[in-house]
């Protein structure tokens, strides 16, 4: 108790200086402190507290500089240093007389301040970002074992910036447990920026109430979290599994040399520096058009069973993805690479027959001392071995510590996460398909999150009945329901039929019926980001426009006229798969089964295994599915090289690739790589080559999408870090390993 007195008294010590008590603001009564504002939280809860204080005018001027001075003095309240007040002066630029003379002198006399070269200590000079960092961690008790840190590992785009003297600090100041600093939209930690009001009042709180100090609501002493899932993964080994749902259990347990944020931002995880132009480590040759990167990685990371991570493992990860006797879902970029080579145990140099954004992403990695025996026994081992089935180790955040296939999945903190170690100490993935099922384990206190879960009747019944309890966040996100359609089989290889599908649809009755959304999908790339084009808004609701493109396609009416006969002479019925137990699926065929009566199509349900499912559409034996797909909404090309005829999974090439629809077209085959090599270009020069993209595909409809999804999050109040901005490219859980429960700041 008498820790947490002196640095209250200090936070308020500290702040006062810039500040004056309202006369009649409350803790959240800042007029310059919205609701969406990152540090409310914190400023409500120390106001609520008497700690820190606002301004007479209403405001609490968030981004405000606090001078070093002032942290002088909360370094010595907090520590119980008194006043040292020697007749001479440490520091030539603050004399005795001077208000904060005592503080500062007692401060340098602990060792907890040091001046400048010029025997100056700057008081009125404001406080950095990482001099904060470097006093909160002494506060904190941590500054041995900042010292004893060397290597960075603050996952900044300008980590380079940061002052030798404050790597350790800087290191410890973004780690789960301590938490004293965020990083802005761009993914940088601006060490040499002035700290703000803001950012003060965040890190005293951390210092105040650390991540892990408070227990989950209702238990005591816990810290887990019970996560809802609609399906399990389909293994633990996303270079052969094309379900979102193996990518977020990976996303657990793995890292990767490059991560995006939800906001598209990139930045360096496992590697120092993503490869730009400016920092040397990619340089690029339009003329031949050969890109080269360099890829450094961060030394000391080890894999979950405790081994060094080296070079060695990026390039045996390229080569899992280029055998073909390993069923890699899609080998782009990779098979553009003409050179590779391990520069040192650290570095891998990689030269590419591509210019492309991609290059600069990074390489896969896997345990080369784990797989690699069993690669050279044979290949083709691995697609079922036991690390990709039941025991994968890689070097993320948690590991897979027991499972019970599509039952629960439990993942434990990884003892050797380069990042720190996670404040939660048990993530239990609980698997439950039907959503009446789902809301009723929100209810009853079985679950605590859930991300594009429930359809949206469901949601507003949660918020109905459980709005106090729960967070729920409505996202209109990159995700769409998907039919895939074979285009080799006889049901739709003519255009024509492919094309009296959508017009046979109200998708617009679909989507206020099956609650799964706000509007129909306008294309395959998000509508409201920047290169959509809409290219499906021509298919206006109309059974006689389809009939007529049927009649076209020689689909014959049966005598009774009920029912079309296909050119072949097979009865137009067709069993629709979806994975089993997925309600809103089934209700969106029931609502579609009546509209496809009008054209002579019966559509009858087949909900079967998931997995199943997406097996039958890599090998071909699909005539069409139901399900979901996300396509990233800051990277349209990448939604857009499964158009490609490259991309066909067959028997030869290992069944790789996306296309499974076996779509093809001459001009999509050339404009998908030219759309990719302008990746590096503005997006003003990449608009006409993606736009023209979208119409022929809109032209062709090789698949049909149906809604762009409204995918409610749903959270426990008091869970901190949860991603509930819904992205195709970053999921729920990509920071998992920050997450900690504080009912504190909601």
């Amino acid at each position: 108790m008498k820790k947490v007195l002196v640095v209250t008294l200090a936070i308020s010590l500290l702040l006062g200086f810039v500040a004056v008590r309202p006369l009649s603001v409350g803790a959240a009564g800042f007029r310059d402190v919205p609701a969406a504002h990152w540090a409310k939280g914190q400023i409500d809860y120390l106001v609520g507290k008497g700690v820190i204080v606002g301004f007479p005018d209403g405001t609490f001027k968030p981004e405000s500089p606090v001078t070093r001075e002032q942290f002088a003095k909360m370094i010595c309240v907090a520590k119980g240093l008194g006043e040292y007040k020697p007749a001479r002066p440490t520091f030539k630029d603050v004399a005795p007389s001077r208000w904060s003379y005592g503080f500062v002198e007692a401060a340098a006399r602990a060792g907890y301040i040091l001046g400048y070269p010029d025997g100056t200590f700057g008081p009125a000079r404001n406080i950095t970002r990482e001099e904060l960092a470097v006093l909160g961690v002494r506060v904190l008790g941590k500054e041995r074992e900042a010292n004893a840190i060397t290597e960075s590992f603050v996952f900044a785009n300008d980590e380079p910036k940061i002052s030798k003297w404050a790597v350790g600090a800087m290191t410890i100041a973004v780690r789960p447990k301590v938490q004293l600093l965020k990083w802005d939209d761009a993914r940088n930690i601006r060490p040499k920026s002035a700290a703000t009001r803001a950012e003060c009042a965040h890190s005293i709180y951390m210092i105040l109430v650390p991540p892990g100090t408070i227990a989950k609501p209702g238990t005591r002493g816990l810290q887990e979290v019970f996560n809802l899932s609609e399906e399990g993964p389909e293994n633990f080994f996303p270079v052969t599994s094309d379900s979102a749902y193996t990518q977020q259990a990976f996303t657990y347990i793995a890292g990767g040399m490059v991560t995006m944020v939800p906001g598209g931002t990139l930045y360096p995880d496992m590697i120092t520096a993503i490869p730009t132009l400016d920092n040397g480590l990619l340089k690029i040759n339009e003329e031949a058009g050969i890109c080269e990167t360099t890829f450094k990685l961060r030394k000391g990371i080890k894999w979950s069973d405790g081994k060094p991570v080296t070079a060695d493992d990026a390039i045996f990860g390229v080569n899992l993805y280029l055998n073909d006797a390993i069923q890699a879902v899609l080998r782009y970029p990779y098979d553009s690479i003409v050179e590779m080579r391990k520069v040192d145990d650290y570095t891998i140099y990689v030269k590419w027959n591509l210019i492309s954004i991609d290059c600069t992403l990074g390489l896969p990695i896997y345990p080369k001392h784990i797989l690699g025996p069993i690669y050279d026994e044979d290949p083709a081992l691995i697609n079922s071995c036991d690390y990709v089935t039941k025991s994968p180790v890689h070097c993320g955040p948690y590991v897979l510590s027991s499972f019970e296939p599509k039952q629960h999945y439990i993942y434990t903190p990884n003892p050797y996460w380069y990042g720190g170690e996670p404040v939660i100490q048990r993530i239990v993935d609980r698997v439950i398909q039907d959503t009446n099922t789902q809301l009723a384990n929100f209810l009853a206190g079985g679950l605590d999150t859930g991300s594009a879960i429930l359809t949206l009747d469901l949601a507003d019944e949660l918020i109905k009945r459980a709005g106090q309890t729960f967070n729920v966040y409505k996202n209109s996100g990159s995700s769409f329901g998907i039919i895939p359609l074979n285009n080799q089989s006889d049901w739709f290889k003519d255009v024509r039929v492919r094309q009296a599908f959508m017009y046979a649809m109200d998708r617009y009755e679909l989507v206020r019926r099956a609650q799964t959304g706000e509007y129909p999908a306008l294309s395959l790339v998000p509508r409201g980001t920047w290169a959509f084009k809409d290219v499906l808004g021509q298919y206006s609701y109309s059974p006689d426009k389809a009939n007529e493109l049927l009649d076209a396609a020689g689909w014959k009416w049966n005598a009774d006229h009920t029912l079309r006969i296909l050119p072949n002479g097979e009865e137009a019925v067709l069993e629709v798969p979806y994975a089993v137990g997925a309600k809103f699926r089934e209700d969106e065929l029931t609502v579609l089964q009546p509209m496809f009566k009008k054209v002579g199509i019966n559509l009858e349900h087949k909900p079967m295994d998931f997995d199943a499912l997406l097996d039958s559409e890599t090998k071909g034996t699909f005539i069409l599915t139901l399900h979901g797909i996300s396509y990233s909404e800051y990277d349209p090309v990448g939604g857009m090289i499964s158009l490609q005829s490259r991309e066909i999974p067959t028997e030869e090439n290992g069944w790789a690739g996306q296309n499974v629809e076996r779509y093809s077209n001459p001009e999509i085959d050339e404009l998908v790589p030219k759309a990719i090599a302008e990746s590096f270009k503005s997006q003003s020069e990449r608009i006409p080559t993606l736009h023209r993209i979208q119409e022929i595909w809109g032209r062709d409809v090789p698949f049909i999408l149906l809604e762009q999804r409204q995918y409610p999050d749903i959270i426990r109040k008091g869970l901190q870090n949860w991603n509930h901005f819904f992205s195709g490219t970053a999921y729920f859980n990509w920071m998992c390993g920050y997450w900690y429960w504080d009912t504190n700041i909601g």
